[in-house]
């Protein structure tokens, strides 16, 4: 309805886009050089930040990017039961059959990272995202996973995703060791208004749009409302759309914005 309505030739801020489609800002020009750059430093990578700030979509075309001859991608979204469970879910995430004891599938997977390495060449990227839900013993687990160091090798590398509270956990003592592990990090905040208005602008223009919808004073609340969170900025455009056209209205003022607040506060 809405795409008929304003002659979108798709939803300008869906939830899910296309990595060709995606608006390169500051923040996510240098998480990009960052993830480049890790590739050559190895190690464990932490990639923080806002919920809804876009390192998941950051994960996705780092992915999208690597030369699959020389890396692979393992991404995990999921919390672990066990240590069991785990390293069972690592091994079949590289096509290897795990063992029915636990000890026995860690030392599989070791031996398995280093097979990848020496024989195929090829380096597993393993990707933790939402890692601030994993459990203390499995945060402890990466670390050892990533212990190679007496080989002076590092036959995968690890990135550890996550919100505010992961950076929280890692600065227990109990997590000291993982966290001196850490080579690099980043972690990515909102948006400038500079940012959301070209980001918006972006998403309009991708959608078959070739005029402003939005008045420059609602730009400015829907920044200011979003703290330049992209997730934010896309629910609060997409209701705004919505209601501009129940309204019957082309544009977006601020009296459609000032009606439909409560519609995503």
């Amino acid at each position: 309805m809405i795409n008929n309505y304003f002659g979108f030739t798709k939803n300008p801020f869906l939830k899910h886009v296309n990595t060709k489609d995606i608006f390169n800002w500051g923040e996510f020009e240098n998480i990009s050089n960052r993830l480049s750059y890790f590739l050559k430093d190895k190690g464990i990578f932490l990639l923080t930040g806002l919920i809804g700030s876009g390192k998941t979509t950051a994960i996705k075309t780092f992915s999208e990017s690597i030369n699959p001859n020389s890396h692979r991608i393992v991404y995990i979204h999921d919390s672990f039961d066990s240590k069991r469970d785990f390293y069972r879910t690592l091994l079949e995430k590289l096509d290897v059959n795990p063992p029915f004891i636990g000890g026995d599938a860690r030392n599989m997977l070791r031996k398995h990272l280093l097979e990848m390495y020496y024989i195929k060449k090829i380096s597993p990227i393993i990707v933790f995202d939402e890692a601030q839900n994993l459990n203390g013993y499995i945060l402890e687990e990466i670390r050892l996973l990533s212990n190679f160091d007496f080989e002076s090798i590092f036959p995968a590398l690890f990135i550890l995703s996550g919100h505010n509270l992961l950076k929280q956990r890692l600065a227990l003592n109990e997590n000291e060791a993982l966290n001196q592990r850490i080579t690099l990090r980043f972690h990515l905040t909102g948006m400038t208004l500079e940012e959301t208005c070209s980001y918006m602008k972006h998403c309009l223009e991708k959608a078959g749009s070739s005029h402003a919808i939005f008045t420059d004073s609602v730009l400015n609340k829907i920044h200011e409302s979003s703290n330049g969170v992209i997730r934010k900025i896309n629910t609060i455009c997409s209701n705004l759309l919505l209601s501009a056209m129940t309204k019957n209205k082309k544009i977006v003022d601020d009296l459609v914005f000032d009606t439909s607040r409560g519609e995503w506060e």
